[in-house]
């Protein structure tokens, strides 16, 4: 092959390298485009904010919100008696037990009384016999009255001395004497008999009141009861009563007759009526408060509570009806105020709000929210106005 022809070869070869070398080119040019476009036609769905999942609660204007003075407190008996014998003894007999009912004078237990017994048959007997004294002193007496009018008379008739006379009348005022005296004895053992049959009745206890039997002690026969020992509990349970302390500011406040509303642990779904009977008439110096002693009507309710239950008593001051109430999370704090976000048609709208009383972990609204709106009560803390939810309930 001649030179010229190896030129030509060679020339022919770099000008496919080179079309190659731009064909390439052009591809990566492309291709680098259309990736871009690609990904500018991504970017924009990407970066869409997504929905924030909420709960939401439809507020109501039915509820019933109560500014209040709360106190703990522990209810008892009004009416309520730890019997105690006023003597030491062993006894005998316990009549009643835990939860039994009792009337007024019911015996309930008895210590062992024998010597009271034979005291009081002894007393009796010495009774009988001064009233029969008595009746012998008296017998006598009138027998020496008769003598002494008979003797009057023969005076004056002239058929007996002045010095038989005087000695008739001096038998008389003997006999009137020992009359007297045998009454005095009478009545005085009378009054020791009396005495006598009190004390055993210090033996024999009965109920000093209508009630129920709140513990017996489990004490059985033939245990030592002392005079500081308590054999039964009685209570009468239709009457209850709580004491609370308030506080000094507020004693003006409250008054005798005023409604209380009473909560309980073991009854939490209920409440329960009662009425402020009694206030102290002075400030406790240490405390800075005073007594007030509320009341309830146990019978009226089925004697339902028992002494001893623990709650919250509420004095209320003022009652609101038909009141909005909302969760506290639902409301949020901002620089203008306080606000909350109602959900509509799956877009958070806030909405200022005005706040009134606050009743548990709830908060009485006064302005801003209306009955029927759905307002979000969880997952509100980082929205704005305008923003997508969905709702999760």
């Amino acid at each position: 092959m001649s030179r010229r022809q190896t030129g030509r070869i060679g020339y022919f070869a770099l000008i496919i390298i080179f079309a190659a070398a731009l064909a390439a080119a052009g591809m990566y040019f492309m291709g680098t485009k259309d990736q871009a476009a690609i990904s500018q036609e991504i970017q924009p769905a990407e970066s869409e904010k997504q929905a924030a999942y909420v709960r939401v609660e439809t507020a109501l204007n039915d509820k019933t919100v109560r500014d209040s003075i709360v106190q703990n407190m522990s209810i008892e008996a009004v009416d309520r008696v730890q019997m105690t014998p006023r003597v030491t003894g062993r006894l005998e007999r316990l009549h009643v037990k835990t939860g039994d009912t009792v009337k007024r004078g019911q015996l309930v237990a008895t210590l062992e009384h024998e010597q009271q017994n034979a005291l009081i048959g002894a007393t009796e007997a010495q009774l009988a016999s001064s009233r029969a004294d008595t009746e012998r002193a008296r017998a006598e007496m009138m027998n020496a009255k008769t003598n002494l009018d008979r003797y009057e008379r023969l005076v004056k008739e002239g058929f007996s001395t002045q010095q038989q006379y005087d000695s008739v009348a001096t038998a008389h005022a003997s006999a009137l004497a020992s009359h007297n005296a045998a009454k005095a004895k009478e009545r005085q053992v009378a009054a020791e008999l009396g005495r006598v049959k009190s004390s055993q009745q210090d033996y024999i206890m009965h109920s000093p009141l209508d009630g129920t039997v709140l513990s017996d002690y489990s004490l059985t026969p033939g245990t030592m009861i002392s005079q500081n020992s308590p054999i039964v509990d009685i209570a009468d349970l239709r009457r209850l009563k709580a004491t609370l302390r308030i506080p000094e500011v507020k004693i003006f406040v409250v008054k005798p007759g005023m409604d209380v509303i009473l909560k309980f642990d073991a009854l939490p779904a209920e409440e329960f009526l009662g009425k402020v009977t009694r206030i102290d008439p002075f400030v406790d110096p240490a405390t800075r408060t005073s007594a007030v002693e509320i009341e309830l009507d146990n019978e009226a309710i089925g004697n339902r509570l028992r002494p001893g239950m623990f709650g919250q008593a509420s004095i209320v001051e003022s009652e609101f009806r038909g009141a909005v109430l909302l969760p506290e999370a639902a409301v949020q704090n901002g620089e203008g105020g306080q606000y909350i976000f109602v959900e509509e048609g799956g877009t958070a709208r806030r909405r200022d709000v005005k706040i009134g009383l606050r009743q548990g972990n709830e908060l009485q609204i006064i302005e801003g929210v209306a009955s029927g709106d759905r307002v979000i009560v969880f997952g509100g803390a980082n929205l704005s106005d305008g923003d997508s939810v969905t709702i999760q309930n």
